[in-house]
């Protein structure tokens, strides 16, 4: 997985869980999505994200601090949903959990994903959007 000193994209692991629901129950952090996740669409989400990695080899992953092992949020490169615009497209995409925003966190996993995009898998592109 693409990874520096002290940031890894790694899969998702079971003991993921209770930090990725807390983060995405969290209405700060889902400002900007439809609605919050409870415990059951969190984990409904982390397992899509999960097999998305083990099916291509790359996805949302993990955002992981390496210096103490710390869950910061989900980060990583995605297929665009079917039934968006800009299909067929691969997306850049992040959510962090609150403590760990204003870090650089998500600049520095981003570089990581776009490099991984790019020179591993040869993309010519990778889009972003967000809500209107």
């Amino acid at each position: 997985m693409p990874g520096d000193v002290e940031l890894g994209l790694r899969q998702w692991r079971a003991e993921d869980g209770p930090a990725f629901a807390r983060l995405n129950a969290d209405p700060e952090v889902m400002r900007h999505f439809p609605a919050c996740l409870d415990r059951a669409a969190s984990d409904a989400l982390l397992e899509r994200c999960r097999q998305g990695i083990a099916e291509r080899g790359w996805g949302f992953w993990a955002l992981e601090r390496r210096t103490d092992g710390v869950l910061l949020g989900l980060l990583g490169i995605s297929p665009v949903a079917p039934d968006l615009p800009c299909t067929p497209a691969v997306e850049i995409g992040w959510r962090l959990d609150r403590p760990y925003w204003g870090k650089g966190y998500a600049s520095r996993g981003a570089q990581l994903a776009l490099a991984h995009a790019f020179h591993t898998l040869g993309l010519d592109e990778v889009v972003a959007f967000t809500a209107a």
